[in-house]
């Protein structure tokens, strides 16, 4: 048999015998060199180290804003430095929802959900907005000079003075009327303001106007609404949400043009199904090496789901939790790129972490890398599994400790993933022992199966292709 292309999605469905593939902590890379040993692989997930502890709280969201990195922890807003030091810069009403920030040239805007507050960038002044015309806001973006929040449970947002979010006007707001559903969020993408209902999107634009300078587009008008105002994001040049429309839910959407096209798959979708509390979810985003991603925390499971921009595929990421064993969420609620580093706050403490493609742990705890591979189906031929070969990179031991003597553990399903093998562990090599093959032997027969390959050790993790040799 030649060999097996290893990379792909995370792809599971309610029938296993149609597929069961999955990416955990591992996501595909294609090649551009055209000469490469494989025309895709698949590798390892970045890590996590502690870069910061601020505050008493989880982190509610970050920012960055003129080379400044800022992080809401609990019900404080803290500046952190690139020595990992930081200073408390004020403090918020509430403790708990995940906080939207954004920045006009002087000041920096938070919303909590409830109240809106200022932080001025050249005084470090932190005050809570007090004007008795700014509203509830439910969301927050920034465009053309003016701040603008949509109402909470109404079809209005209104927009600030210019480049001024501590002065509200009783007449600078207006109604999204095209459709009677609620105004859940706003947000600026290439210079037109997207307004999310539940069930609609419109799209305005500033047209300059003394009454009110933002005025609907003729025809700009998606009948696909929002169902998570906190999982809206810019990545690029585009809008990624989490959607729903009148006739459901559970499907994630890229913004093309003025239209709504869909990025999640059938699997993708069937994993969101599974929360009861999706309107909860939030996602944050960011880009490395060449690929951009979008990271959905869906309220309510056991796992991240990350869409990669540039192969269009999605994989999970997951925590083990080093006391139950279980899987929960990945540990990030927010990202800021900041002192050239990947800075990610925790979901449930008070820690800012670095994420990067050089650790191989979750600050300490086991980042465990797992691929699930599709079925290997030949019109039900029965099939001698004689020796299989893994092409992967080899010889990444670490000097000492943990990861010195690093292993791959391999089962195999003849039953569509309801039930597996033992594990069969094999040496992945020791540092600088490059030439290492990663080989089992006499694995049986079978008409179809699943192989799972999954590491735990802290080291760099790949996989080019597999190699299934018949006697």
């Amino acid at each position: 048999m030649p060999e097996l292309p290893i990379a792909g999605p995370s792809y599971q469905m309610e029938a296993r015998s149609f597929d069961h593939q999955r990416s955990v902590n591992m996501y595909s890379i294609i090649s551009e060199s055209g000469s490469s040993v494989s025309p895709a692989a698949i590798r390892s997930t970045p890590g996590l180290r502690s870069f910061v502890e601020i505050g008493g709280g989880a982190i509610r969201g970050g920012f960055e804003s003129d080379s400044r990195a800022f992080f809401v922890s609990g019900n404080e807003f803290y500046e952190i430095f690139a020595d990992g030091t930081s200073t408390l810069r004020g403090t918020l009403d509430t403790l708990t929802g995940q906080c939207q920030l954004v920045d006009n040239p002087t000041q920096i805007m938070i919303i909590d959900g409830v109240e809106g507050y200022i932080f001025t960038k050249t005084t470090n002044a932190f005050a809570k907005i007090t004007d008795v015309d700014f509203p509830t806001p439910s969301s927050l973006t920034f465009q053309d000079g003016y701040f603008i929040v949509s109402e909470a449970d109404s079809s209005k947002y209104a927009i600030s003075a210019l480049n001024d979010g501590t002065s509200w006007g009783a007449l600078d707001s207006t109604t999204v009327e095209a459709s009677p559903d609620a105004l859940v969020a706003v947000r600026s993408n290439r210079s037109n303001l997207w307004t999310f209902g539940t069930k609609i999107t419109e799209v305005f634009q500033n047209t300059g106007a003394v009454s009110f300078p933002f005025q609907r587009i003729s025809g700009a008008f998606i009948q696909t609404g929002c169902a998570a105002p906190d999982t809206i994001r810019n990545l690029d040049n585009r809008l990624i949400w989490l959607g729903i429309d009148e006739n459901g839910d559970s499907i994630v959407f890229r913004s093309n043009n003025y239209n709504a096209e869909r990025i999640s798959t059938q699997a993708i979708e069937r994993k969101i199904a599974e929360s009861t509390q999706f309107e909860e979810s939030f996602a944050w985003t960011y880009h490395e090496r060449g690929h951009a991603f979008y990271v959905l925390q869906v309220k309510g499971l056991n796992t991240t789901l990350v869409y990669d921009i540039s192969t269009g595929l999605w994989h999970e990421r997951v925590y083990r939790n080093p006391i139950t064993a279980d899987e929960e969420q990945h540990r990030g609620s927010c990202h800021v790129y900041a002192f050239n580093k990947h800075l990610v706050g925790d979901r449930e403490n008070n820690k800012v972490y670095e994420m990067s493609l050089d650790f191989y742990d979750d600050d300490g705890d086991p980042l465990v890398k797992k691929r699930i591979l599709p079925h290997i189906d030949e019109a039900r031929r029965l099939i001698p599994h004689t020796q299989l070969e893994l092409n992967m990179e080899a010889g990444v031991g670490l000097t000492s400790g943990q990861g010195s003597d690093p292993q791959i553990i391999m089962r195999y399903s003849d039953d569509n993933g309801h039930t597996w093998s033992s594990e069969l562990w094999r040496d992945i090599g020791e540092k600088g022992k490059y030439g290492t093959q990663v080989i089992w032997n006499k694995l049986g027969m079978a008409r179809d199966r699943i192989y799972e390959f999954s590491v735990s050790d802290p080291v760099f993790t790949q996989f080019n292709t597999m190699i299934l040799n018949e006697p």
